[in-house]
């Protein structure tokens, strides 16, 4: 039965069918002219948008791929603030992002090109620290974690999961924009080979010995000497195996700690200043403590300087590298 005043009726007694559109009496089809046009008009707005979409899209990846990206993740909004802070100022010529959980991390990481992920080991680090190095489309991305941890269990973790650099905290913005730096700077040379300057390869013939008996020190320690200095490190846990090596192979400079059982960084020093083969030999004590009394003993020895261990600063870098210069 059709109900007198509806679409149908109106259609019905006009000859026609309703469109399905507008309900308008139509002679064939299932819309009328001007639904048809709405919908014609409405889909090429969409295809604009489209096209205006994949447009961005590829213009984003081909920008990922000519700028640097560091992705700051951290579960604290004002240690991420901070961070995002110290090196959009230090680092203006890079990108920075921020994100605040796992899944926005995960996100960023999918959909952009990130060249350094910066973690916190305080705030979920460790958790998203797994994630990554679990996860086969970036698990080889370069990350850079920051803790005021020192207890081995945990560095010694972080370490095994790859880190390219482990920062403890509190931490210098000059000291983290240097090697943040220092890491994409790393980065970039691998990946654009080229001659090396006579300054780097003069560099490359250097030998260090590196003495500590702390295993998550001294490998932090010469992880850190690595990215900065490309000499060849020798390492030693006692001053008896560091005695051994400068015995038997010729070393440009000796970083030792202070802090060591039974013969201790100035000790050491001073059975090197004994042999008259080794006593040009520069070293430089590394050392944690900020006691003035043990510092001005340093200062009054033979020792070349001394610098913090196991996190050298950027200052403590480039004064090991002006020491090495001095010997060629």
């Amino acid at each position: 039965m059709i109900r007198r005043g509806s679409s149908d009726s109106r259609a019905r007694l006009s000859g026609g069918r309703p469109c399905a559109g507008c309900g308008r009496p139509i002679k064939g089809g299932l819309y009328c002219e001007s639904c048809l046009e709405k919908f014609r008009e409405r889909a090429k707005v969409q295809g604009e948008r489209m096209e205006a979409l994949k447009s961005n899209s590829l213009k984003r990846v081909v920008e990922d791929r000519n700028e640097v990206i560091i992705l700051i993740v951290n579960s604290d909004e004002r240690n991420l603030s901070i961070t995002k802070i110290v090196l959009e100022r230090g680092l203006p010529e890079y990108k920075i992002l921020a994100t605040n959980n796992p899944l926005t991390t995960i996100n960023t990481l999918i959909s952009r090109e990130i060249n350094l992920v910066i973690l916190d080991a305080d705030y979920n680090g460790l958790e998203m620290l797994r994630r990554i190095r679990e996860d086969d489309h970036f698990k080889k991305v370069p990350v850079m974690m920051m803790s005021g941890a020192t207890r081995r269990e945990i560095v010694a973790e972080v370490f095994s999961l790859g880190v390219q650099d482990y920062v403890t905290k509190p931490c210098s913005p000059k000291d983290l924009v240097g090697r943040v730096n220092k890491l994409i700077s790393g980065k970039k040379e691998v990946a654009a080979p080229a001659t090396p300057p006579a300054e780097t390869q003069q560099k490359s013939s250097f030998n260090v010995l590196l003495i500590d008996d702390d295993i998550f020190d001294l490998r932090q320690e010469r992880e850190t000497l690595r990215n900065r200095l490309p000499c060849t490190i020798i390492t030693a846990q006692s001053a008896a195996d560091g005695m051994r090596v400068l015995e038997n192979q010729s070393m440009d400079l000796v970083l030792v700690s202070l802090d060591m059982p039974f013969v201790n960084g100035l000790k050491f020093l001073s059975l090197v200043n004994a042999n008259a083969k080794l006593r040009n030999i520069p070293v430089i004590i590394m050392t944690d403590t900020r006691d003035f009394a043990v510092i001005s003993e340093i200062n009054k020895s033979a020792a070349a300087g001394h610098v913090r261990k196991p996190n050298i600063s950027e200052d403590g870098l480039a004064f090991i590298e002006s020491t090495l210069r001095k010997r060629k």
